[in-house]
Order: structure tokens, then C-alpha cells, then sequence
């Protein structure tokens, strides 16, 4: 199998668990654990098949490490929720510790923009903007706000696209035939 066929199968695939958590997180507000270790699992594969036995260990753990130490954090400000925090450490085993900082930057930037749209579409601009000054000059308020689970912003979404984008830079090369 050559490399080009490998990493074309591979976009196949992370691409369709990337629609199944971010379809998942759309309806349900959640991202399975049989998911994130179905995307972690697949990732632990096709790093030792593209970076073989000994480099791929290290890629694997520097990915899904970076990915942990970088939003575990959300997770346990109650930012995010674990089910997004595993989907992107998976990822990490799919993209390395390079392309999870660019995943993460991308992702950052993609989160901002749906929660813009999100909250604009729930709430209208007035009170957006409302919501915004009160979350700048006083965060602990919006924690004693009436918590509704259909109000969660699909993070997966952005996820979703910030490691596609990340996938790009790493792979878009070999995805569109350009000799580098």
C-alpha cells in the first residue's frame, strides 16, 4: 500500500468518527467514551503503520499528552465537557504533538466563532451582549445561572474542524498530489 493510499483511507476514516462525534454532540450533548476510544484506537493504528514500531509510541503519547495537558484544564474549570477533552487527546494520537498544536489553535478559533453564532442565535444580539459584559466583569455569575443541558454548545463541532484543518497541514500535500 503506498503512502499516498494509507493516508487518503486514513482521512476516510478520522473524517467519519469526526461526523459521528460532532452528529452526537449536535443531538445528545455528548461524545461516548466507545467513540473516543474507537478514534484513539484507530489513531494508535495508523500511527504504527505510517511511522512504524518505534516512532510511532512516541508520536502517540506526545499527541494524546499534549492534547491532555492542553485541555484538561477546560475540563475541570467546567468549560468543556470530558467527553470533548478525550475526543481531542484521541485525536492527538492521530495528529502527534505538531499537529495537536495546531489542531488546538484551529480549534480555539473555530470554538470562538460557533460560540459567537451560538449565542446569537439563542439569545439575540442585545442580550448577547448583555451576557458577555456579565461573563467579563463577573465569571462566577454566569455559574448561578439556571444550567440547562440543551444550552451546551457542540464543541465537538469545533473540534471537528480544528483537527480537519491540522489534518490539512500535515496531509493536504499528499491529498492533493503535490510533489514536496
Amino acid at each position: 500500500m503506498t503512502r499516498a493510499t494509507l493516508i487518503l483511507l486514513a482521512t476516510m476514516l478520522l473524517g467519519t468518527l469526526l461526523a459521528a462525534a460532532a452528529t452526537s454532540d449536535i443531538h445528545a450533548r455528548r461524545v461516548s467514551n466507545r467513540l473516543n476510544l474507537s478514534v484513539l484506537a484507530a489513531g494508535v493504528v495508523f500511527a504504527l503503520i505510517l511511522h512504524g514500531w518505534r516512532a510511532a509510541p512516541w508520536q502517540v503519547f506526545a499527541g494524546v499528552g499534549l492534547g491532555l495537558a492542553v485541555w484538561f484544564p477546560m475540563f475541570a474549570f467546567r468549560l468543556m465537557g470530558a467527553g470533548d477533552v478525550k475526543l481531542l487527546a484521541a485525536c492527538g494520537a492521530w495528529l502527534g504533538w505538531q499537529g495537536m498544536l495546531t489542531a488546538t489553535l484551529a480549534t480555539g478559533v473555530y470554538g470562538g466563532v460557533l460560540g459567537a453564532v451560538w449565542l446569537l442565535r439563542s439569545q439575540g444580539a442585545v442580550s448577547a451582549m448583555h451576557t458577555v459584559a456579565t461573563a467579563v466583569r463577573a465569571p462566577w455569575l454566569m455559574k448561578m445561572r439556571p444550567y440547562d443541558a440543551r444550552e451546551r454548545l457542540p464543541y465537538a463541532v469545533a473540534i471537528a474542524g480544528g483537527v480537519v484543518t491540522a489534518w490539512w497541514f500535515q496531509h493536504g500535500n499528499v491529498l492533493t498530489g503535490a510533489r514536496v
